[in-house]
């Protein structure tokens, strides 16, 4: 009679040892899905045509600055500021009588030379970037959400001077090599200009230029 009490102990331990593993397990399992992600994925979207090329310019820009056709290469498309999302950059030249407008203040855009360092004393401010009337300029316009440069809500605009060069394309930060390239947030614009090769990148604040071999 013992043994038959010992034998159906041990059944109701085994029974609930088993029980509370398969709930550790399934806890466990719970705690360690993950939920599907919403955050958009950067994917290259096709390439843009001609008309949509001169509404994400208009739209952005109004009349302020064309397209310049005269460029072998017009526009490079990336994740340029690697929020993953696309963004595009198109080569355009100031419109007919509107310097006042690309220079004012109060303008949509932000003006900038990658070039220029930033100060090195404390308290200065850099050199104010003007465009003149022969400048060809580079207009990035950042992607919003998945639809990217394409999304009426991409308004977050740069136009750069002194940043259109030759052998003009995009590259990823895993096609640039070097010991002295600074961190890379994203695609780069990889150029050659004033006879030297560099990039031009994203700092998380703003355009910059990078010499690279």
């Amino acid at each position: 009679m013992p043994n038959k009490y010992l034998l159906l102990l041990c059944l109701v331990c085994a029974m609930t040892a088993a029980c509370h593993r398969a709930e550790v397990q399934t806890a466990t399992t719970s705690m360690t899905v993950a939920a599907p992600s919403t955050a958009p994925a950067y994917k290259p979207g096709a390439q843009p045509t001609e008309a949509e090329l001169r509404e994400v310019v208009t739209r952005n820009y109004k009349d302020a600055v064309i397209i310049d056709n005269s460029q072998s290469v017009r526009f490079l498309t990336g994740d340029f500021n690697g929020d993953d999302s696309e963004d595009i950059a198109v080569v355009v030249k100031p419109g007919k009588g509107k310097l006042a407008d690309l220079n004012s203040e109060y303008s949509n855009w932000i003006l900038e030379d990658p070039h220029q360092h930033p100060p090195q004393e404390p308290g200065h401010r850099p050199r104010p970037i003007s465009v003149q009337g022969n400048d060809v300029l580079l207009a990035v316009i950042h992607g919003h959400e998945r639809d990217g440069w394409r999304n009426a809500l991409a308004t977050q605009t740069y136009l750069l001077r002194h940043a259109v060069g030759k052998e003009f394309e995009t590259q990823s930060a895993l096609q640039i090599n070097g010991s002295t390239v600074p961190a890379l947030r994203g695609d780069v614009i990889r150029e050659k200009l004033d006879g030297a090769s560099g990039i031009i990148y994203w700092t998380g604040a703003k355009y910059a230029w990078h010499p690279v071999s």
